[in-house]
């Protein structure tokens, strides 16, 4: 069977367990993987070919040892598809093994940094004006800013989960939030602090009466934020803050490392973070500097009085 065939089959069973952002990701290397071998036959694909298309990625687009790495996981799982539904052999498992990486150490923000950077939502860059006289604007965008960043902190969201939220998915009463589609298509809750909560309250306020299917966070145009968008209000963020390497996930690790060290249960924190076990969970209570023990959410935002 051509492999433009199987990955039909493939999409047909797995797609509505995916969330949007594992599906692009997985269609990118599908895409490129095809385009590299051709729609030949999957029983004609060999190891030896999985092998020259990793180096390839590396070569040709120049990826990170992570990104081939993470190019080799929708291979695998194509294949342990493959294998259950067609009865081919599984060329990856045991074969090919998945590419090694140097895994990022996890640097959580102080709390010198996340000042900043609350302060930095504020205000544009100062500039001077033809007198000399520095100036500096606020920014139109301050408020919906300032709660997405308040709220990355204090939830641990991944930045896609963020992305998806709708203004029905926000209980304003019980400060919770509804995460529809987590990873692996999991739902939960999270919930807020109240310095968080009126963040948003402000930020809405200006919106007028935006409907339930709005999205929570929008564009100036009304459009749902884009994970690109949020990377870039960050970056400059940054700029204007001077707080250096600030990108989404260092937010969720600061989440993490503050919840346990305010004394977080570690399987809460695997519960809120939607971690399907608690390996990534562990490596947060090796940075928490203190002894573990059981208990209920702390707000970073609270606690830190942002």
């Amino acid at each position: 069977m051509k492999l433009s065939s199987v990955l039909d089959g493939y999409w047909l069973e797995k797609e509505l367990s995916f969330s949007p952002h594992t599906i692009a990701a997985y269609s990118r290397v599908y895409h490129r993987f095809v385009a590299f071998v051709g729609d030949v036959d999957i029983e004609r694909v060999t190891a030896n070919d999985i092998r020259r298309f990793l180096a390839h990625l590396r070569t040709e687009y120049n990826l990170s040892r992570r990104s081939v790495h993470d190019a080799w996981i929708p291979l695998s799982s194509l294949w342990t598809w493959a294998e259950n539904e067609l009865g081919t052999p599984h060329i990856i498992r045991g074969k090919v093994r998945a590419p090694e990486f140097t895994k990022t150490t996890i640097e959580p923000f102080t709390k010198r940094e996340i000042s900043a950077l609350v302060n930095g939502t504020d205000q544009n860059k100062p500039w001077r004006l033809p007198t000399g006289a520095r100036v500096r604007s606020r920014r139109p965008t301050a408020l919906r800013d300032r709660a997405i960043v308040l709220t990355l902190l204090d939830t641990g969201l991944r930045v896609s989960e963020l992305c998806q939220l709708a203004l029905g998915d926000y209980d304003v009463s019980r400060g919770r939030l509804h995460i529809r589609h987590g990873k692996g298509d999991k739902a939960r809750f999270v919930v807020m602090g109240n310095r968080t909560r009126m963040a948003i309250w402000r930020y809405l306020a200006q919106r007028g009466t935006p409907h339930a299917h709005e999205p929570l966070f929008a564009t100036r145009s009304t459009l749902p934020m884009r994970r690109d968008n949020v990377g870039n209000m960050l970056k400059l963020l940054a700029e204007r803050a001077g707080v250096a390497n600030v990108y989404p996930h260092r937010f969720r690790h600061t989440f993490a490392v503050t919840f346990l060290r305010n004394g977080g249960s570690p399987l809460l924190l695997q519960e809120l973070l939607g971690h399907t076990d608690l390996a990534t969970v562990r490596t947060y209570v090796r940075l928490a500097e203190q002894d573990i023990a059981a208990g209920v959410k702390h707000s970073p935002v609270d606690t830190w009085r942002l």
